[in-house]
């Protein structure tokens, strides 16, 4: 009988091949049952501990993909030098640009 648990929680392993498996100061030996998390057993040792509970994945959060948005400004007073801000207001040059160069690089940079 297989029990379903969230991935997070501890379940029931069973330690199968040769060797002893040392886990958290304890010493696991072939054939022992023992608790841990899924994400307690390393991945070299999961072909020899097996889950005697059923794991259910971890639940898909979906992403939000937003646009990216580049604004070109002059920099301080000048006429002539440009910086690109981004959302939040910060200029992603280091180097003052010329109003041209600052606006191929906002329409590369929206590709």
């Amino acid at each position: 009988m297989e029990r379903v648990v969230p991935s997070n929680d501890l379940i029931r392993w069973k330690k199968v091949g040769g060797g002893a498996f040392y886990f958290k100061n304890r010493i696991i030996k072939p054939g022992q049952i023992f608790t841990a998390k899924p994400s307690d057993i390393p991945a070299a040792f999961k072909d020899l501990c097996i889950p005697l509970d059923e794991i259910k994945p971890a639940p898909v959060v979906p992403i939000q993909i937003t646009q990216a948005e580049y604004t070109v400004k002059p920099r301080g007073k000048s006429k002539t030098w440009f910086d690109v801000i981004d959302k939040q207001g910060k200029p992603i040059n280091e180097k003052a640009l010329s109003k041209e160069v600052a606006e191929n690089l906002v329409q590369d940079l929206l590709k």
